[in-house]
């Protein structure tokens, strides 16, 4: 009697021994989709824990942290939090963004901290070296100008201690001298090595931040409930000033983008979804070409199960070679994906410093990929081949001898697997009704696979069909080569609709992510573009130099001076300027822009998009009655509409304020309330702008009058540095850059999805091939040439393709529509006005047909070539 482990071996020799290609071609598919879904996990996992890590290295011993977002504390709150008798500890600090501002290292930005460094190196677990001199006491360094770098840092910045450094903090320069280099205490990498330090009281001087600080760092006494002493902190300093624990910093940005790395998680799924076909038609022929051995074992006495369990084994070793290839994959990948999706999270979301990234991984952290890569392969593989091994194990011992039973069978099945799949796309239109769970659209994204499995459910009968057309249509009879060549083509196509329809299915994902995702970003691009015509109208945007990158750090990189205001308007060809502060405040637990600005002025000359309502009425109103407006996301998250009352902590203590609009916005995440700037001035006590939108006079030169300003800027405020200048078209099309930023990653993973979908169809044109050997070498045999044989094959990789453009295209429009009014909707609150663009539609069908039929190149250069005598003796 056999063991199941010599039967595993003999059933899959064919695989290793006599098809290497193929089975190589479905490591290779695996690998590809493991490699996508890993290192977008791992890409995710990097981004944030680079925050997290360096959030928590900087708060160090810290239990709380006492903030005033991004206003700032003064710093008497100190004292006030030094007397409770629970704290024994209170660290002030600042932080805040620096850049390069001169050298081959000009632009580089990093972060600086403000710390009390008589105190710090203890509590922070940093330690700062001098060259020659091993560990250096802080208090002698203590100095306006006196900077300490990580090591990593100075390398790459080429710092020596001695070194002389030009800065851009905010909109002012400084010159710093660097005094030491920081080092872990441990030696192990850490976020100290890519941050630079300053004494706090330097900072505030140099800074021009006296009395100011970003935060405090608050060490509470360990035998007293952490809660307990937050209560009580919370309870002494004023409403609008924050008492948290350190994590909760990292969890509310993890919050915040955990829709989008969702979104790019699922999408890197869809690979592996593809890959499953892959093992499918890979374990569905090497089922087909056993069936005798299969018949012979279970005569032996091998029971189903152990039948079922031998092809689910062969199919997870392929799924194991193929996971460790892909983890490995994944782990290059991730390297170049962090960096990509840092400055993504920090166009949108918030600034991430890249430190994880850039240091070395681990072996114990490779190991665990691989691990995970071996896993997800072996368990998709599983997956996939788990209807082909249930097939094999019903094998009945004396219908073995028959061939083309088992594939009439499946042909009988055709309706029925058709009838489930019109069952799918009922049960996905039900899906798609139910909202969000927890504020994420799970029911979307079932929705979403439903449309997937069932349009893969038709696909066997959408081949039967495609060939019974065909069929009528070949009554009058085409005895050219062509014709006959076509007409054997189609006949091969519908002669396996299972296996074909596996194919086509695995082509008609990958065209369907392509499609649906071009359609949502099309529409959701010319949507925006709208938007920007709309409500974009500021001849000019002076702003600070970091403004449009979207990578801020601190206060300072958020300001600009007041009494420019008036400088700008002096100059001549200037009709107007508007101030405009924008800062981020907390709503009900949820991060959202604040912004103010002169909602009349605004009124005049430019306008908001609203849901209903005259744009001008609305905002005069608002400036008249110490009113705000909500963008549509806020107001959809928060569950209010127009005339609602918004309660909103101020720094005089709650206010109700009463929402006269609701206005559509895609520049800001998380959304955005606008009031008029003479009632922020008067709540908040904060005078300062983040930028200023300038409009001209009809008939003045944008150039000269931007030159103006800029000389103007130069001679009365030379002490700041050179702001940004940025036009009305500059600035729609920085826009609209970050726009086409956040989806480049989508569109490699679509990308990938298409290549394994081309792995497949290889992989059925070369099964095809091998079934066939004896026809075509028959088909040779009475005069085809080598030339008619390599159409033939290209003409079945042409159905398939052509089949898959079909399927793909129904399903691209079905999933745009779900991606556009369910998951995006569910997901970012944004409506989208919906577009077909018929050029996606023609890209799809074209790139459908023209893989299909570069996929088929290489196997009809292998079919001609076959010799005849050995086809013919084929069995």
């Amino acid at each position: 009697m056999l063991s199941r482990l010599e039967a595993l071996l003999l059933l899959g020799r064919g695989h290793v021994a006599e098809r290497p290609v193929r089975t190589l071609l479905t490591v290779v598919g695996v690998a590809l989709g493991v490699s996508a879904s890993v290192a977008v996990r791992t890409a995710n996992e990097d981004v944030l824990r680079s925050f997290q890590e360096t959030v928590m290295a900087v708060a160090g011993a810290a239990t709380l942290q006492v903030s005033g977002g991004e206003l700032g504390l003064d710093e008497t709150v100190i004292a006030v939090v030094r007397k409770h008798p629970d704290v024994m500890s209170a660290s002030p600090v600042i932080e805040q963004g620096a850049r390069v501002a001169a050298g081959p290292h000009r632009g580089q930005s990093f972060v600086v901290l403000g710390l009390d460094l008589l105190e710090a190196a203890e509590l922070k677990s940093f330690r700062v070296r001098s060259e020659g001199v091993g560990e250096q006491s802080l208090d002698h360094v203590l100095s306006a100008t006196a900077l300490f770098v990580g090591r990593r840092l100075a390398v790459e910045l080429g710092l020596t201690e001695g070194s002389t450094l030009d800065l851009l903090v905010g909109n002012r320069l400084h010159r710093v001298t660097v005094e030491g280099i920081i080092d872990p205490p441990s030696g192990l990498p850490s976020v100290w090595e890519d941050l630079a330090v300053m004494d706090i009281a330097a900072a505030q001087t140099l800074f021009g931040m006296v009395g100011r600080l970003d935060r405090i760092d608050v060490i509470t006494e360990p035998s007293r409930p952490i809660d307990e002493v937050q209560g009580a902190l919370q309870a002494a300093v004023s409403p609008s000033i924050a008492v948290e624990r350190p994590a909760q910093r990292s969890r509310q940005v993890e919050e915040m983008v955990r829709a989008f790395q969702l979104n790019l998680g699922v999408l890197s799924g869809v690979g592996l979804l593809v890959g499953m076909f892959l093992i499918y038609n890979t374990v569905s022929f090497a089922v087909a070409q056993r069936r005798r051995e299969i018949g012979v074992f279970r005569v032996l006495g091998m029971s189903e199960r152990a039948v079922a369990g031998l092809f689910l084994a062969e199919a997870a070793a392929i799924g194991i070679a193929g996971g460790l290839l892909g983890g490995a994959l994944g782990l290059a990948l991730a390297k170049g994906l962090v960096a990509l999706l840092s400055r993504t999270v920090s166009d949108l979301y918030v600034s991430v410093i890249e430190t994880v990234g850039r240091s070395e991984i681990g072996m114990e952290e490779i190991l665990g990929v691989l691990a995970e890569g071996a896993l997800i392969g072996g368990l998709v593989s599983m997956v996939g081949a788990l209807g082909p091994s249930l097939d094999a194990s019903r094998t009945v011992p004396v219908l073995a001898l028959a061939p083309g039973s088992y594939e009439a069978n499946r042909q009988l099945r055709m309706r029925t697997v058709a009838g489930i799949g019109v069952a799918l796309l009922i049960v996905s239109g039900l899906l798609a009704m139910p909202g969000p769970i927890s504020e994420l659209p799970v029911f979307g994204y079932v929705s979403t696979l439903c449309v997937l499995v069932g349009l893969s459910c038709l696909a066997p009968l959408l081949i039967h069909g495609g060939w019974a057309l065909t069929r009528r249509g070949r009554r009058r009879v085409d005895l050219s080569a062509s014709g006959v060549l076509r007409a054997i083509a189609a006949d091969q196509t519908a002669r396996s609709p299972g296996r074909n329809g596996v194919t086509v299915s695995a082509l008609m994902i990958g065209l369907a992510i392509m499609v649906g995702v071009g359609i949502m970003v099309r529409s959701f691009r010319h949507t925006v573009e709208i938007w920007i015509n709309e409500t974009v109208m500021a001849d000019l945007v002076l702003a600070p130099g970091l403004w449009l990158r979207g990578t801020q750090h601190g206060m300072l990189d958020r300001r600009l001076p007041r009494e420019w205001e008036a400088l700008v308007a002096s100059v001549p060809g200037v009709a107007a300027v508007d101030a405009y502060r924008d800062l981020r405040i907390d709503i009900q637990g949820r991060s959202a822009a604040l912004v103010s600005r002169d909602l009349r002025l605004h009124a005049e000359r430019s306008r908001y998009l609203f849901v209903s309502g005259d744009s001008a009425a609305i905002l005069r109103r608002a400036a008249a009655e110490d009113g705000i407006i909500l963008s549509e996301v806020l107001a959809g998250r928060l569950g209010v509409k127009e005339g609602d009352a918004l309660p909103l902590m101020t720094p005089s203590g709650e206010r109700r304020f009463t929402i006269m609009g609701v206005f559509y916005d895609y520049a800001t995440d998380g959304g955005k309330i606008v009031m008029d700037q003479s009632l922020y001035r008067r709540l908040w006590r904060d005078d300062e702008v983040t930028v200023f939108p300038v409009y001209l006079e009809p008939g003045a030169d944008l150039d000269t009058v931007r030159k103006a300003i800029a000389q103007k800027l130069a001679v009365e405020s030379s002490a700041y540095a050179p702001p940004a200048l940025v036009s009305n078209a500059e600035l729609k099309r920085e826009i609209l850059d970050i726009f086409d930023r956040t989806f480049f990653l989508t569109y490699a993973l679509e990308a990938i999805a298409v290549i394994i979908a081309v792995l497949g169809i290889v992989n059925t044109l070369l099964t095809s091939v091998l079934e066939r050997q004896r026809e075509l070498a028959t088909l040779r045999a009475i005069g085809a040439s080598d030339r008619q044989i390599h159409r033939l094959v290209l003409w079945e990789a042409g159905y398939l393709g052509v089949l898959g453009a079909a399927l793909g295209l129904v399903g691209g429009i079905l999933l745009s529509l779900l991606l556009i009014n369910v998951i995006n909707k569910q997901s970012f609150g944004w409506t989208i006005q919906f577009m077909l663009p018929m050029g996606v539609l023609v890209e799809a069908v074209v790139l459908a047909v023209a893989v299909a039929l570069l996929a088929g190149y290489v196997p009809a250069r292998w079919a001609g070539k076959q010799p005849i005598v050995e086809g013919l003796r084929y069995e």
